[in-house]
Parts: C-alpha cells; structure tokens; sequence
C-alpha cells in the first residue's frame, strides 16, 4: 500500500489538530459553565489543573518541535552533504571534460598534422616520380641523340684524316695553318663560326628592324610634314584673304579720305566765299548805317549786325508802304 503524498499528511494532521483544539475548546466552555456554579477553591483548582496541564502540552509540543527541528537539521545536513559532493562531482566531471576536450583537440592537430605530413610526403614522392620520369625520358633522349650522332663522329673523323692527309702532301705549314688536329678542334672551329654566323645574323636582323623603324619614322615624318604643309598653306590663304580684306578697306579708307579732302577743301572755299562775302556786306552795312557797329573780326557776329541791318530796313520799308501805298519803289 502505498503512501499518502506530504501534502495530504498535512492536511490530515492539520484536520486532526483543529478537530482536538475544537473537542478542547467545547470542554473547556463545558468546564467554564460547570466551574460557575463552583466555589472559588475549586474553582482555582481547576485552573492549575488546566493551567498544568497547558504546561504540559506546550512542554510535549517544544519536544515535537524540537523533534522535527532536529529532523530537519539532519534533513538540511544530509542535503547539504549531498549537493557538496555533487559540487565535487560537478568540478571533477569539468575537469574530465577539460581534459578530454585538450586531449581531443591535440589528436586532431595531431590527425591534422599527420594529414599535412602525409600529403607533403605524396606530393614530394610524386614530385620525385615526375622528375625521374623526366630523366629517364631525357636519357632515353640523350641515348637516342647519342646513336644518332655517332655518325656524326665517324663522319668527323674522316674529316680529320682527310684533311690531314691532304695536308701532309703540302708541307707542315699547311697543317699548322688548318690548326685541325683532333676531332675537337673542327668541333670548335665549327662553333665559331656558327656564333659568327648568329652573331652577322642577329646584326643583320637588328639593322633590319632598326631600318624598318627609320623607314616607319620617315614617313610619319612625311605625313606630319604634309599636314603641316597643308595646314600652313590654309593659314596662307586665309591671311592672303585677310590681306586683300585689308588692302581693299585700305583702299576704301583712301578714298573716303579723298572725298573728305574735297569736302572739306569745298567747305573751306565755301566758307571763304561766306568769310569774304560776309565782310563785304559788313563793310556796306557800317558805311551806310547811322548806327555805330563796332569792327568785328568774328563772321557770326557780322551776320547778326547784317541781319540787324536788314530786319531795320525791312521794317522801314514795311512802314513807309503803309504810308504809301502807292509807293512802287
């Protein structure tokens, strides 16, 4: 049978100890109405009987007190006990992992570099292959040039004797001229020439280039030149434009020049005929007016005299008509 849960024991003990403190609490107003109808004796009495017996339930219930404090002391000890050492376990386990993380971590730099090791060994063992691959090719190569030109040397050799014998006919100066002794010294006199040869030849090809190049610059000098030719001779002909412009306003200016000579030679004349007729009119008019004017040099001051002179005779005339009219002179 299994056990009831802490919660429900409590609430049981809870329910039992209301319902005792209820049955206490009836008997004690039971006591209360009975112990009115007492004597005072008895009636004290009665209350250090209960009064003892209070004692006496609070003394059982600081025991149960004290009981469940030291249980839970315990209790409180043994769950302590408990949680330091998982605490320990806790750190201990930490530490296992801890070195268990370091251990794993330096096998796989180690895996790591073992790997790298590996594929440095591979590539070197196939960089190795490849180079003797290729030596074994060029001695294969070497071997096939070396049968090819054996009889290259046997051909060099007859050369040799050829020209050794031929010389030996002439005299000892003809062979020490040739300077053909061994096999060698053909092969040597043969590289000299073949250097001289590439040497005339890379001069040639130099001077080729470098005359393809002056040619190339010779003509882009021609054409620079031509489009400048044709660009100045632009600039000729708007200036010779230019200078006819100018020659023909020149021209133009000359003329008008002219012309204002004459005018102003016309107007001088005029203006002299005006001067010398301005003063002959002058002269009449101080001769023949009462009127004093004095001898002015300037024209327009004659001409206002003259024309003063005038107005008065034109009104003289004008007034002498109204007086007689019939008058024709």
């Amino acid at each position: 049978m299994s056990s009831s849960p802490p919660k429900l024991r409590g609430q049981m003990a809870s329910n039992t100890t209301t319902g005792s403190g209820r049955e206490q609490q009836e008997q004690q107003n039971a006591h209360a109405l009975v112990l009115e109808h007492v004597l005072p004796a008895t009636r004290l009495m009665e209350k250090r009987r209960q009064t003892l017996a209070a004692d006496e339930q609070l003394a059982h219930r600081r025991e149960l007190f004290l009981e469940k404090e030291m249980a839970f002391n315990l209790r409180e000890a043994v769950i302590k006990r408990k949680n330091l050492e998982l605490q320990e376990n806790l750190v201990r386990f930490g530490k296992f992992l801890q070195e268990n993380d370091g251990k794993r971590l330096r096998a796989k730099r180690r895996a790591a570099d073992e790997i790298q090791l590996r594929l440095r060994k591979e590539a070197e063992i196939e960089s190795l292959t490849e180079k003797l691959r290729r030596i074994s090719a060029h001695e294969e190569l070497t071997e096939d040039s070396l049968a090819k030109n054996e009889r290259y040397g046997v051909y060099l050799e007859h050369v040799l004797e050829y020209v050794t014998s031929s010389t030996s006919s002439v005299g000892q100066g003809v062979e020490h001229s040739m300077g053909f002794r061994e096999v060698d010294d053909v092969l040597r006199r043969y590289t000299t020439l073949q250097s001289s040869n590439d040497l005339l030849t890379e001069t040639h090809r130099n001077f080729a280039e470098e005359e393809s190049h002056l040619k190339t610059t010779f003509t882009q000098y021609l054409e620079e030149k031509k489009d400048e030719a044709l660009t100045l001779n632009n600039e000729i002909a708007v200036l010779k434009k230019e200078l006819e412009n100018k020659l023909r306003q020149k021209e133009e200016v000359r003329n008008q020049r002219d012309v204002n000579l004459k005018n102003d030679s016309q107007k001088k004349m005029e203006h002299g005929r005006v001067c010398m007729a301005t003063e002959n009119l002058f002269r009449r008019v101080r001769s023949r007016s009462a009127v004093k004017y004095k001898n002015e040099t300037d024209p327009l001051e004659r001409l206002k005299v003259i024309g003063e002179y005038i107005g008065d005779l034109d009104r003289i005339v004008k007034m002498r008509y109204k007086t007689d009219p019939g008058l024709t002179d």
